[in-house]
């Protein structure tokens, strides 16, 4: 079980740096962020709720727009590529609700919040093998060049290149480049 509290952990961390260097590698830093949050409203990122998960799901659509554009899909992937955009949108809307849920948790006991803990665990590894699958299922119809796109597309994000550092340490930004 600490295995998977440990990958739940890793993959919370990697999306929330991850936004959080897109918002510092725009022209104006975080100033110009809306999730930046200094004094602009409730929560760490700014705005409530509900701004933060339209502005994810904006920021989400643009980046498959993103790829789309660079795998440049045939009639034939058309299909594949539907599948892939409704897992991420499931896996999406499961994390929200997975959130919301730990906001309106009214455990009493320390038992009853570790197994609230498990149960969103066990949901999210299993939208993330959905996810995994529907990945899988695009990534085989793709040409060479098409998988190639794709690996560097997700390879290349900056919460990535911090991630492979040597022996599996962390590097900065500006070491990676």
């Amino acid at each position: 079980m600490k295995s998977l509290h440990q990958k739940v952990l890793a993959v919370t961390a990697i999306a929330s740096l991850g936004l959080a260097a897109v918002a510092f590698a725009g022209p104006g830093g975080m100033g110009d962020c809306a999730m930046g949050g200094h004094g602009k409203g409730h929560g760490r990122m700014g705005g409530n709720p509900e701004q933060r998960m339209a502005m994810k799901q904006q920021f989400h659509a643009e980046q498959m727009e993103l790829l789309a554009g660079r795998l440049n899909l045939n009639p034939a992937q058309q299909e594949p590529w539907k599948a892939f955009l409704a897992a991420q949108d499931a896996h999406h809307a499961d994390k929200a609700q997975m959130r919301q849920a730990m906001r309106d948790r009214k455990e009493t006991t320390a038992p009853a919040f570790f197994e609230g803990r498990v149960q969103g665990m066990e949901q999210h590894l299993a939208s993330m093998k959905t996810m995994a699958k529907a990945t899988g299922d695009l990534y085989a119809t793709l040409d060479p060049t098409q998988k190639k796109a794709m690996d560097d597309f997700f390879a290349s994000r900056p919460m990535h290149r911090m991630m492979r550092g040597q022996g599996g340490q962390p590097v900065s930004p500006a070491q990676s480049q």
